[in-house]
C-alpha cells in the first residue's frame, strides 16, 4: 500500500507502442484517473475507476500457425521477444531447433500427433479420425489462465474481507473516540465489505464476458457505476470533476472527495464543514503516517516482520517487508488486474481446406484460415481456450458406392466418431461392407438388413436394435430424395 502511495506519477509507455519511452502528454483522461492515484490510497473513490479496463501493448506476441497433415498436424510457433530463458524452455519442446528472425525472437516448427506442446503455457491436442466415407479432424487448445472458478472466486472475497478489516482497523485507531464513528464501522463493515465483493465480482464477469461481447466493458462499466451511485459513493455530476482533478494532478480535491465521503457515512449532511477530526486526511503525508503506523502495529505485519528476523539470519539480504504488502496483495487479488501491466497476446491460424464445421474462431475466407486474436491472462483469469472442429469428405468413394457425396459436416463428423469407436472386428467388417455397397435400387435394403455377425439378424417385422443403427440411420437420412427447390418468383 505505502508503495503505492508513493507513486504520484503517470503511467510510462512501453517501448514497443512507441519509439521512445516517454511521458504522455494527451493520455485518456479515464485512464489518468486510475493511473494517477492509489487504488488503496483513495479506494472508495477509486471503485468506480476501478471498473475501467485499460489494455496496453501487449508484452510478447506469440503467432501459432497450424496445418494439419492428416494424422499430424505441423505447428509453427513465432514468438516476437528474445527471453532467453523462454526462448531455451520453448525450443525444449520441438524437435528440432528454431531459427532466430529480425526482431530477435524465435521461429521454429515441428510436426505433432495428439499431444501438442506447451510453448505458449497450457496443454492442447489434435484428433484425427479417418474413415473410408472421409475423415473428421478435432483441434482443442488452453492457453494459461486458470479453471478454478470457485477458488478464484473464494480468493477475491478473501481478499475483499481483508481489504475491509484492515480500513475497519486503520478507521477504528484514528476515529474511536469520536460518538458518531458507529455509523461509519457500520459502513465499513457491513456496506463496504460488500460492495468491494461486488466490484471484484463485476470486473471478473466484465473480463469474461467482454471476450464475447463487443462493447461488454463499457455495459460493466455503466452497471457499476450505477451500483455505486444508488449507495452514495459518487453520482454522474462528480465525473467531470474527476476528470479535471486527474488532468491537472490535483490529489488535494481527490482527498477532499474521501474526506467528504468519510464524513457522510459518519452522519455529516455535506452542507456542513469538513470536520476537524478528518484532518489527518487533507495531506498526502499525514495520511501515509498514519496508514503506516497502524499497519505497523497490526497482527499481519508483526508475524510478517517475525519471520523475517528469522530468514535473515540465514540470508542476510532478504528484504524487510513493508507495513503495507498485506493491502497491496489484498487490492492486487481483488481486482485480479494490473494497471500498469501490458498482457501478452496470441494470434493461432489453422490452415484448412474450407471452413470448419464448428469453432469458436473467425474464419478467413481469403486465406483459408481460421483465427484466433486474443490477449492471454494469467493465474486469475480463465484460460483462452480454441476450438475447431473439421472434415474432409471423400467425395470419389462416396460417389462410387453411395451414388453421391451424402455425409458432409454434422453427419460426417457422428459417423467417424461412431466408426472409430469399433474394436478391429467390427470395424473390419463394417469397412468390408461399405466397401462393397454399389448405387441402385437395392442400397437402402442393404443398409437396413446390415448386422454384424454377433448380432441377432432382421425377420420379417422383427428389427432387433443393432450397432450399426447410427450410421445406418444417418445413410439412410442422406440418401432420401431431396425435394426440388421451388422456383424463384
Amino acid at each position: 500500500m505505502i508503495r503505492l502511495v508513493r507513486r504520484f506519477r503517470f503511467v510510462q509507455m512501453k517501448a514497443r507502442c512507441h519509439d521512445a519511452q516517454e511521458e504522455p502528454t494527451h493520455m485518456n483522461p479515464m485512464k489518468r484517473i486510475l493511473t494517477t492515484w492509489s487504488p488503496g490510497r483513495y479506494l472508495p473513490v477509486a471503485l468506480a475507476a476501478l471498473a475501467l479496463v485499460v489494455t496496453g501493448c501487449p508484452h510478447n506476441e506469440y503467432i501459432v500457425e497450424l496445418k494439419p497433415q492428416g494424422a499430424t498436424i505441423q505447428r509453427t510457433l513465432t514468438y516476437s521477444t528474445g527471453d532467453t530463458n523462454e526462448l531455451s524452455a520453448i525450443a525444449a519442446l520441438y524437435p528440432a531447433p528454431g531459427s532466430t528472425n529480425a526482431n530477435g525472437g524465435l521461429v521454429i516448427q515441428g510436426v505433432f500427433s495428439n499431444a501438442l506442446p506447451a510453448d505458449v503455457g497450457g496443454a492442447g491436442g489434435y484428433t484425427y479420425l479417418p474413415t473410408n466415407l472421409g475423415a473428421a479432424a478435432f483441434y482443442e487448445e488452453r492457453f494459461r489462465g486458470n479453471d478454478d472458478l470457485a477458488g478464484m472466486a473464494a480468493k477475491r472475497a478473501r481478499a475483499a474481507d481483508q481489504m475491509t478489516d484492515l480500513l475497519l482497523g486503520w478507521s477504528r485507531a484514528e476515529l474511536r473516540r469520536e460518538s458518531d464513528y458507529g455509523k461509519l464501522r457500520q459502513f465499513l463493515d457491513v456496506d463496504f465489505r460488500r460492495d468491494l465483493k461486488n466490484l471484484s465480482d463485476y470486473w471478473w464477469e466484465g473480463q469474461l464476458v467482454s471476450n464475447y461481447k463487443t462493447n461488454a466493458n463499457e455495459e460493466f462499466i455503466v452497471r457499476f457505476g450505477q451500483y455505486l451511485s444508488e449507495r452514495g459513493y459518487l453520482t454522474i455530476d462528480d465525473l467531470p470533476g474527476l476528470i479535471r482533478e486527474a488532468n491537472s494532478q490535483d490529489s488535494k480535491a481527490m482527498r477532499q472527495r474521501i474526506q467528504r465521503l468519510v464524513a457522510r457515512k459518519m452522519g455529516v449532511p455535506d452542507t456542513d464543514p469538513l470536520p476537524a477530526r478528518l484532518a489527518f486526511l487533507a495531506e498526502d503525508a499525514t495520511m501515509e503516517k498514519s496508514l503506516t503506523n497502524y499497519l505497523a502495529g497490526t497482527d499481519l505485519y508483526q508475524a510478517k516482520l517475525k519471520q523475517w528476523k528469522q530468514d535473515v539470519k540465514l540470508k542476510p539480504d532478504t528484504k524487510r517487508p513493508e507495513p503495507g504488502e498485506e493491502m497491496d496483495e489484498a487490492y492486487k487479488n481483488l481486482v485480479d488486474f494490473d494497471l500498469l501491466g501490458s498482457p501478452d497476446h496470441l494470434t493461432v491460424e489453422l490452415s484448412l481446406q474450407a471452413a470448419p464445421v464448428h469453432s469458436n474462431g473467425q474464419w478467413d475466407e481469403m486465406n483459408n484460415q481460421e483465427i484466433w486474436n486474443t490477449y492471454l491472462g494469467d493465474e486469475a483469469h480463465l484460460p483462452v481456450a480454441c476450438f475447431a472442429i473439421w472434415v474432409q469428405p471423400d467425395e470419389a468413394f462416396q460417389t462410387a458406392h453411395l451414388g453421391k457425396l451424402a455425409l458432409t459436416g454434422d453427419d460426417l463428423t457422428s459417423y467417424c466418431l461412431w466408426r472409430k469407436g469399433l474394436d478391429a472386428d467390427r470395424g473390419g467388417v463394417w469397412d468390408a461392407f461399405v466397401a462393397g455397397l454399389q448405387p441402385g435400387a437395392d442400397l437402402t435394403n442393404q443398409l437396413a438388413a446390415f448386422r454384424f455377425p454377433d448380432e441377432t439378424k432382421t425377420t420379417g417385422t422383427n428389427k432387433p436394435s443393432s450397432l450399426a443403427d447410427l450410421p445406418r440411420q444417418l445413410l439412410e437420412d442422406a440418401l432420401k430424395p431431396r425435394p426440388a427447390p421451388h422456383p424463384a418468383k
